[in-house]
């Protein structure tokens, strides 16, 4: 399932999700993916603070990090990105490349 997850990046989903207790600790719970619905590719645009907010935490709040990840990825400095351009900058980052 994870695999699958992985590779809809970008697309549209709909995740169905158990909670569950865990054994080794009845206070403590763990989700488990049931169901996944995909529903292609995602074509609406990310606002610019939601796209940056989303590198930036990506970056473990790395400013500077984010900053070059952002530019080399050539998005604008401002206004809305594509779900193609904002995952081209999350692969930019160092943690994403190995």
């Amino acid at each position: 399932m994870i695999e699958r997850a992985r590779a809809l990046v970008g697309h549209r989903v709909r995740v169905y999700r158990l909670n569950e207790r865990m054994a080794s600790n009845a206070k403590l719970e763990v989700r488990i993916v049931v169901h996944l619905a995909e529903y292609g590719p995602d074509t609406d645009p990310i606002h610019e603070n939601s796209a940056k907010q989303n590198v930036l935490a990506a970056a473990e709040g790395d400013t500077a990090v984010a900053q070059q990840a952002w530019a080399e990825a050539g998005l604008p400095d401002s206004g809305s990105v594509t779900v193609r351009q904002l995952a081209d900058a999350l692969a930019r980052l160092p943690q994403a490349n190995g």
